[in-house]
């Protein structure tokens, strides 16, 4: 396994286990929002796993290929928001829970990426 990628897999983990809570704490939600804030939980976790596998791939190739990454982490998590709103049917309030859903996964998950990002440009070993 390349460091990069062996550096990747705690942060990975990391991600995994925000998104299996997030829908976990979905399940338990009332009848009436459980549906919406699944789809939000479910589209947000999508989203991580396309971004945190882009910046994996790219973080070896310096700043150019981690904005490349995070790009390509947004446009996807765009999209899902957008496919998983439409797909939920939720309306009023109801979009307002798939809203907190995503956006609270997305923000747990863009803190660890961002996290991996900055422990995988860091030099390893002492320092003279």
């Amino acid at each position: 396994m390349s460091e990069p990628r062996s550096k990747a897999l705690p942060f990975a983990i990391a991600s995994a286990v925000v998104c299996a809570l997030g829908i976990a704490a979905a399940l338990v939600l009332p009848q009436d929002a459980r549906g919406p804030a699944l789809y939000g939980a479910a589209a947000a976790a999508l989203g991580a796993l396309c971004a945190f596998s882009a910046l994996a791939r790219a973080v070896a190739k310096g700043g150019t290929g981690v904005l490349a990454a995070f790009s390509i982490g947004f446009l996807c998590r765009a999209a899902l928001v957008a496919a998983g709103l439409i797909a939920s049917g939720a309306r009023g309030n109801p979009a307002l829970v798939f809203a907190a859903a995503f956006f609270t996964l997305y923000a747990a998950t863009q803190v660890i990426e961002v996290l991996f990002v900055h422990a995988s440009s860091r030099p390893q070993g002492a320092t003279p």
